[in-house]
């Protein structure tokens, strides 16, 4: 005899069919994700997001809404929306986050001439039209000087393709 249990999800106006099995993951999942975010004054918010998250995985199994989803594939979809971390923070002081290392570098990814723009931009976490604007500003005060400045930098920095490819770097550099 297979028990099916329906339950409704947040977002979702029709039940899913989840056997026994399915029905404990999801029940754990949630009663951890409430446990870990017991503190957080937005716990309500961020389990309805769960729920909406979950239900939309769930619809487009194969054939959801008509057949008993199985215990395997609920914890499948609990694997790729992940557990939920609050972190180490009980409303003490927030610690600043670590420093990325000083790695300058050249991207190509939206590179207008060289990609010198794009990289300082991805080292300092600003965008990037407002390093060209800068840039284009200090050339225009300083007489062409930072033109040279950015040549210099073309021909001395090295070169990656993408910004993704800058965050692994730093990612992976000590």
């Amino acid at each position: 005899m297979q028990i099916v249990i329906h339950v409704g999800l947040s977002g979702h106006a029709t039940a899913f069919q989840l056997d026994e099995d399915g029905y404990g993951s999801l029940r754990r999942y949630f009663e951890r994700a409430r446990a870990g975010l017991a503190r957080d004054p937005d716990r309500e918010e961020i389990l309805r997001d769960l729920e909406q998250s979950i239900g939309e995985k769930l619809a487009v199994l194969p054939h959801a809404g008509g057949r008993v989803i199985a215990g395997h594939e609920v914890d499948s979809v609990l694997g790729q929306v992940g557990t939920v971390d609050p972190g180490s923070d009980n409303g003490h002081a927030r610690r600043p986050p670590p420093m990325r290392p000083w790695r300058f570098c050249r991207i190509e990814q939206d590179k207008w001439i060289g990609g010198v723009c794009t990289g300082l931009a991805a080292r300092s976490g600003v965008r990037v039209d407002w390093v060209r604007t800068i840039f284009i500003l200090a050339t225009v005060f300083t007489g062409g000087m930072m033109a040279l400045v950015y040549l210099a930098l073309v021909l001395a920095l090295p070169v990656l393709r993408t910004r993704d490819d800058y965050e692994d770097m730093c990612r992976l550099s000590p």
